[in-house]
Order: structure tokens, then sequence, then C-alpha cells
């Protein structure tokens, strides 16, 4: 198992290419790297992960906090530990199999985008967690590139764990490796709420770059409320003024109501907030203590821009700015390559600031760096 050192890295490589990480310092957003321990699980065996795209953590004891990872190119989602500034790589756990299973609560969506593929990876896009759960969900969009309509994308799943992170059965009995599939639950309803997302539901099942085809970067949860953040569609106000640039979405709903026991489809009408990001898309969510919405944004499709972090307050959609993120780049095979922040993970947080985590895509293990961030006072 690799040992990746990404504060090590910085300090060797701000000014030269050659192994590591380092942070262009053009950001009102300080990130300060984090040491791995051990290696993510790639798509295939042995391979390296390049394609972390969200994380939650459970509260802190005395000396860590256990968390979920996931990759979006993967079927299993991998548990970490957080010590000070180390990650150190944990089990996986099984969201998906190949095929799909009978068990799903709900029924399949029956959009096919511009063609049918077969039943492979989640594609999952974010983490959340609210005691006893950690939900993970798939893009519940077209393949971005070829358009393709996989069922394994349009899944939500959840992991029933204790306190400690330990997967448990329904009784709360603690589960062996092995059988760390019997805690996970999955249901196909979030597809019945985006089909009736107000502006954005017409975006559902559409190609992502050539249609701005609805898909979900982003979760969050409070209590019994579930939020999915909008990558796209981006869509344009008739009431606006000339010069808006559209607004992404957040859908939100009873959680309960997505994992109902049995196959039919929900009828619940979801909340639709739409949120004006200067016509970025939500890359991730993660929930504040009062129950505002930490959110990444970035490039919708098409070419990446500066990503930006905000509050967002889902009672109205409003958003305030906290910064923009330095861009982080790695060595990827033999060439520099530049991430794209899809994962962010509130660790600690007061009314005035919180401690944060944020995964980077494309890089290796998702090239975790912290930060300490003010939080904006509410209107």
């Amino acid at each position: 198992m690799r040992s990746i050192h990404f504060a090590i890295a910085v300090m060797g490589c701000l000014n030269c290419v050659g192994n590591g990480a380092y942070a262009q310092q053009a950001s009102s957003v300080a990130l300060r790297p984090m040491a791995i321990e051990g290696a993510f699980a790639g798509k295939k065996a042995n391979a390296a992960a390049t394609d972390i795209s969200g994380m939650a953590c459970l509260p802190a004891t005395a000396t860590s906090r256990t968390c979920l990872l996931i990759n979006d190119e993967n079927r299993s989602a991998q548990f970490a530990t957080i010590q000070n500034d180390r990650i150190i790589v944990g089990r996986t756990v099984p969201l998906i199999g190949k095929s799909p299973d009978s068990r799903t609560l709900g029924s399949p969506p029956n959009e096919t985008c511009k063609e049918v593929d077969d039943f492979e990876e989640m594609d999952g896009e974010g983490v959340a967690y609210a005691e006893p759960y950690l939900y993970v969900v798939g893009s519940h969009g077209c393949s971005r590139g070829k358009g393709k309509f996989r069922l394994s994308s349009f899944i939500l799943a959840r992991v029933r764990v204790d306190r400690q992170g330990q997967p448990v059965d329904s009784a709360n009995r603690p589960l062996a490796p092995e059988n760390f599939s019997e805690a996970v639950e999955t249901t196909y309803r979030v597809s019945d709420w985006l089909k009736r997302s107000g502006a954005a539901a017409g975006f559902f099942a559409k190609d992502l770059e050539s249609a701005d085809g609805l898909n979900i970067e982003g979760i969050a949860v409070q209590g019994d409320t579930i939020w999915f953040g909008l990558r796209g569609p981006i869509v344009k106000s008739p009431d606006k003024p000339v010069g808006d640039k559209g607004s992404a979405f957040l859908v939100g709903g009873d959680i309960a109501d997505l994992f109902k026991p049995g196959p039919a489809p929900s009828k619940a009408e979801p909340r639709v907030i739409p949120v004006a990001l200067e016509g970025l898309g939500i890359r991730d969510l993660a929930m504040l203590p009062d129950q505002r919405l930490l959110v990444v944004a970035g490039a919708a499709h098409g070419p990446e821009v500066p990503f930006q972090l905000l509050v967002v307050d889902p009672a109205n959609g409003d958003a305030k700015p906290i910064g923009s993120l330095a861009e982080i780049k790695q060595p990827v095979d033999g060439k520099i390559t530049t991430g794209k922040a899809e994962g962010v993970t509130v660790l600690d947080a007061t009314t005035d600031k919180a401690q944060i985590v944020i995964l980077f895509d494309a890089l290796l293990d998702g090239a975790p760096h912290r930060s300490e961030i003010p939080i904006p006072k509410r209107n």
C-alpha cells in the first residue's frame, strides 16, 4: 500500500514539476494538504483511485473520526479514519452488485438517454451522514461524454452504522467485513422527485453537455430532510433582468418517502430551491450546524472554471460567497493534472467558522486538503 504525504510534496514542488501535489496561491481560501496512509481502491484491481468524488464523517471521538468516501467509478464505498492531518484508509463496503437488485425500493426509471448501457458502476457523486446512516447518491444522469443510460447510476444507497462507524444489521449488531452488504439499503425513488423538480424536471435524462442535462453531484442530510445539489441544469428565469446567468437547483424532501418498503414509486412533491451561483452548478454540499449548506460550485459542463465556496440557505436560496479555491495540481500517470473540487466535508463548525476537508476528482486518492473558513452571517 502506498503512502502519499501531500504536505511534504507541497513543500518540495511549489516551483517545480515532480512527485506530489501543490497549490497555486491565488485563492482566498487557504488549503493545507493532508497525508494519506494506504490507498483507496480504484476501478480495477491494484489501480490507483483518481475519481474520489465525495466524503462524509461521523462526529469525532477522543482521538479520531470515521468517514466514508466514494469513488464514482466503483460499486463500493470505502471507510477511512481522520487523525489530525492524516487520513488512514480502511475497508470497503459494497453498495451495488453487478446487476440490478430486486430488493431496491421503488421502480427503476425508464428514461434511456441516447442509448441504454449495462448495469455498471454507481457513479457515486456525494456522501452524507445523519445518524444512523451514511448516504451515497449516484449521479442520476446520462453518462458524461457518451450520453448513456446506466440504471446503476440512478440509485441512492444508505449504510446503517453505529456511533463508531461500524456497519450494523437492523438490530444494531456489528457485522463482519464479509457481511457489510447486510447494512445497505438502496432506492430508485430519487428519480421520481427529479421528474417533478419544477424548472429542472425537463432536463432529466437529457445529454449533460449538449442539452444541459440534469445530474446530481451533492447530497446533505439534516434530521428527516435530504437535499440533493444539481450540477445541471442551469436555468434562466424569465422574470430576471438581462444578464442573468441562471440558477442551479437544490431538490429536497423527506428521507422516509425514499425508503418506504415496496416497489411503488414516490408520489411526493419535492422542495425545489433555485440558487443563483453566477451560472455555476453545485459540485458538492455539506450541512452546517445552523441548517445552511456549505456549497462547492463549479462549471455545470464544458471547461472547468475556478471553483467557488459559498454558504446557501435552503429556505430561500440565498447564497453568500466565502471565496475561490486554489488550483491543486499533481502528477498522475506522468502528466501534471489539475484537480476538480468535487468533495467537501465539515469536520467542526461554530457560528462563525468551520474546519473542512476538500477532495479533488482526477487526483490520486482525492488529494485531500484541510482549511479553516469563515461562515458568513445570515441577513
